[in-house]
């Protein structure tokens, strides 16, 4: 991996800029930091960010028509050589900033299968490392289920070759991960296992 992807993106996508996936994201992007790596990070919550308009402008040239925050993350969805996204639940999925965010990956699908082309390096895309961090208020596990095609969709269009989850449920209030035991102290853990990556090879 090159010296200029050695990095982690750390997408924040919750309203809650102090809830609790982004307690859960800080910790993961502190234990990277720990780890030797730089953190990108973006509040995608208080960032311009607008729904895809379906218009297929992308299938011409692979560029959105929109020029809104967007623009500024799309370079890193390519070049990270690590993704997180941190997302809680409303409603039964991920909330609707999350959501924006991938649909604007319209533009990742259109190169590759409109235009033909590979932005992403296939032996880079195999290295790269992809984090999904979620809590919900209801108190089942399952809740999550409705997410994993979704995220899986996310990593595979970016060309994210290996991704992980970590999820909580019950976890509602602000500072409710707090008191889940180990729950940040794992998140931490996954970015301090991104310390090969900061290795030169």
């Amino acid at each position: 991996m090159r010296q200029g992807n050695r990095y982690l993106l750390a997408l924040y996508t919750s309203p809650r800029r102090k809830g609790n996936t982004a307690t859960l994201l800080d910790a993961l992007a502190g234990g990277a930091e720990d780890a030797g790596l730089r953190v990108e990070r973006f509040h995608t919550a208080t960032m311009d960010i607008r729904p895809c308009r379906a218009c297929n402008h992308c299938f011409k040239e692979g560029e959105c028509i929109q020029q809104d925050d967007m623009q500024v993350i799309y370079p890193h969805l390519f070049a990270a050589g690590a993704v997180a996204m941190a997302a809680p639940i409303f409603s039964m999925n991920i909330c609707a900033q999350a959501k924006a965010l991938i649909d604007r990956c319209q533009r990742q699908w259109s190169i590759r299968y409109v235009l033909e082309k590979e932005p992403v390096d296939r032996v880079f895309a195999e290295e790269r490392r992809g984090f999904f961090l979620s809590c919900c208020g209801r108190d089942k596990p399952e809740t999550f289920d409705c997410t994993r095609p979704t995220l899986a969709y996310f990593f595979f269009i970016i060309g994210v070759g290996n991704w992980d989850s970590l999820t909580f449920a019950g976890v509602d209030e602000a500072g409710d991960i707090l008191k889940v035991e180990g729950a940040v102290d794992k998140a931490r853990s996954m970015g301090e296992d991104l310390a090969q990556m900061a290795m030169p090879h």
